[in-house]
């Protein structure tokens, strides 16, 4: 498989949803695989038709054809910023909320206990060097084929709506005119490795940003379960097999982590077998 570097600036605010506490309704720190991997199949199953096996049949060749890693805030055009270890520098720079209210459609009123917060990854910098500039997300995919039904991957990119909230007008993206799509790059953002065909090989006490399933330590164990497609109801209907994983972890020996191509886990990172 042949390995592209991307860069992509948010053209809307993102809702990168974490789940709720509370009121309010958080914000990942950083894109994670499989929101791009449903983002594509969505668009794709539109452009074939908006039927429901439409929908199937465009996810199916999505998870076959490539190997969706995360996707990481760049802070002034050069650090990347990890989910976990950066999270402070994440939450003043780059993350606001909004409040919102349900309203009960007899009374015309706010919805009993419905008043909420959403979190969102502004747009532009809030603070900082930066301030003021879009905002930069740089990831990494696998590929045998650089086109999908045909078009090219990069343009299928710029057509992505990342993550919930589309209602308001969250999750449009482009990529990077200059620079922003590299095929055959030689590193993989914010990772120290060799970039393989099938994955990137580590040393020993390399950090390891974004979910990984095994072979790292020095993170806390978190459950990781996101929301697939449903051959009935579309997609976000279905909740994933659960799996723990470590954020940000130290690879605990040397090994080569490919992108997980099963449920339990997609788009997480995954030792191969030796």
């Amino acid at each position: 498989m042949r390995f592209i570097r991307y860069t992509l600036e948010p053209l809307t605010d993102l809702h990168l949803g974490a789940g709720r506490a509370g009121m309010v309704m958080r914000n990942l720190g950083f894109v994670p695989g499989h929101l791009v991997g449903h983002a594509l199949a969505s668009v794709l199953g539109a452009a074939r038709g908006a039927r429901p096996e439409d929908f199937a049949s465009a996810l199916k060749l999505v998870r076959e054809r490539l190997r969706l890693g995360p996707v990481f805030l760049i802070d002034d055009k050069t650090q990347v910023l990890t989910p976990r270890r950066h999270r402070r520098e994440i939450e003043e720079r780059h993350l606001h909320g909004r409040t919102q209210v349900a309203l009960d459609s007899f009374s015309r009123s706010a919805a009993d206990g419905a008043l909420f917060e959403v979190e969102s990854l502004s747009a532009r910098v809030l603070s900082g060097t930066q301030r003021g500039q879009l905002a930069r997300l740089a990831g990494g995919l696998w590929c045998e084929d650089e086109k999908l039904d045909g078009i090219p991957l990069r343009d299928w990119f710029n057509r992505l709506w990342l993550g919930g909230e589309r209602k308001s007008g969250h999750g449009r993206v482009r990529v990077v005119e200059k620079g922003g799509w590299a095929p055959n790059a030689a590193a993989y953002p914010g990772i120290v490795g060799t970039i393989e065909s099938r994955g990137i090989r580590l040393d020993k006490g390399v950090i390891l940003p974004g979910p990984a399933c095994d072979g790292v330590e020095d993170a806390p164990l978190r459950p990781w379960v996101g929301r697939l497609h449903d051959p009935v109801q579309g997609f976000g209907r279905r909740l994933s097999p659960p799996v723990l994983v470590r954020m940000d972890g130290r690879v605990t020996s040397p090994a080569r982590f490919q992108i997980e191509p099963g449920e339990a886990g997609w788009c997480c990172w995954r030792t191969l077998p030796k």
